[in-house]
């Protein structure tokens, strides 16, 4: 077997890597991929999460949608709201306010 299929399958996972650093990604509900769960990597400290988490709430409008809600979830932001009459879970990354996931059932 030759090496170079695990090196350019090495280089291509660190690309990747390296053009969506926010988020780390394993199994069950992602954007586009019903398989993945999102799971976010942050190192920053609960004052900074909670002035995070505000900024969210305020880029997404929440105070102005009934039932809004956002709660830690594998160390990412995630959002419950409530859109035409479906629930709507959304998963943002603490750093980045990027979004991560988003399932509607």
């Amino acid at each position: 077997m030759t090496k170079l299929p695990l090196i350019a399958f090495t280089a291509l996972v660190a690309a990747a890597g390296l053009a969506a650093p926010a988020f780390a990604a394993t199994s069950t509900n992602a954007v586009g991929n019903p398989n993945i769960v999102p799971s976010c990597n942050t190192g920053n400290s609960a004052d900074l999460l909670d002035a995070q988490k505000d900024a969210l709430a305020t880029q997404l409008q929440l105070s102005t949608k009934a039932g809004a809600s956002i709660d830690m979830w594998g160390g990412c932001f995630q959002v419950t709201t409530h859109e035409n009459g479906k629930s709507v879970v959304a998963y943002y990354d603490p750093d980045s306010l990027n979004l991560v996931a988003r399932q509607v059932s």
